[in-house]
């Protein structure tokens, strides 16, 4: 009985049509970001001679080195609520919820936001934010507030009560499956050697949990420092990131510019990624 070569060409022959299409509407649209940033001149012109005088720009201002910082806080700060939230939510489903339709429930209601465009997600959220949304509402209905107050709508709270809602899932989802996978068998040999519920889950769950926490935290890190709709329409545009800065310059006809920022922006998030992919293999995910 004849076995299959491992580097048979008939495997590159068939990845050969997704790797054309990558080529050609990833790297190649990419490499000619690159190109425009460095452009001396503003106006679009593929003869325009070449410098390093936009990056110098970048570097050189306070305003962008703080928006790097602003841009990484922001990540940062959705990254450490989305894992406690998605992490929490991963473990009531998987753990506590016995019936497997309730879960499967459970996690179609995580999906359904993600049913609609991330636009229209961002919208519907200002009627809950406004002066006269749902949360003032709810607010002064309980008894806590006397009157509307306007710290959720056009601040950075509103972007971030936005960003955690649309982002949860992300974190959750790779833990939900990780965690599903996990073997019971480990949990009742813990048990049996006097093992508490507290080390059960930090000795056994929480480590074989670790590469879908590091795949989901990646996905909100990605997505975050690309977002621009949110801090856009929640915002106002009162607050500039990475993201939302690439569109308005771009709107603005400042492409050399944007196209440095927009550099800038996949050179952090590649440097983010490696640095995740430094503390745990993701390739042990679904090993279990």
């Amino acid at each position: 009985m004849s076995t299959p070569r491992n580097r048979s060409w008939h495997g590159y022959l068939l990845a050969l049509p997704a790797a054309a299409w990558m080529f050609a509407g990833l790297i190649v649209p990419t490499l000619f970001i690159v190109y425009v940033s460095f452009w001396a001149t503003r106006r679009f012109d593929l003869e325009s001679p070449l410098g390093l005088m936009h990056y110098i720009k970048f570097y050189n201002t306070p305003v962008y080195q703080k928006l790097v910082f602003d841009s990484l806080w922001q990540t940062g700060k959705l990254m450490a609520i989305t894992l406690v939230l998605g992490y929490c939510m991963a473990y009531f489903i998987v753990g506590k919820v016995r019936h497997e339709q309730r879960k499967i429930l459970l996690i179609l209601l995580l999906i359904i936001p993600f049913w609609t465009s991330a636009l229209i997600r961002t919208i519907a959220w200002i009627p809950f934010l406004g002066i006269h949304g749902v949360i003032n509402q709810s607010l002064i209905f309980l008894g806590l507030i006397d009157e509307p107050i306007g710290v959720f709508l056009y601040s950075r709270t509103g972007i971030t009560l936005a960003q955690i809602s649309f982002y949860t899932l992300m974190a959750t989802g790779p833990v939900i499956y990780v965690m599903r996978n996990i073997p019971p068998s480990l949990h009742q040999a813990a048990q049996c050697l006097k093992a508490s519920p507290t080390q059960v889950f930090w000795r056994i769950t929480v480590p074989l949990t670790l590469p879908g926490i590091v795949i989901g935290q990646m996905l909100v890190f990605l997505n975050v420092m690309a977002d621009f709709a949110t801090a856009s329409a929640i915002g106002g545009n009162k607050f500039t990131y990475m993201g939302n800065l690439v569109l308005n310059l771009y709107e603005s006809g400042q492409l050399s510019f944007a196209s440095v920022i927009a550099v800038v922006l996949m050179l952090t998030m590649i440097a983010g990624v490696f640095l995740m992919l430094r503390l745990v293999d993701i390739r042990k995910l679904g090993a279990l």
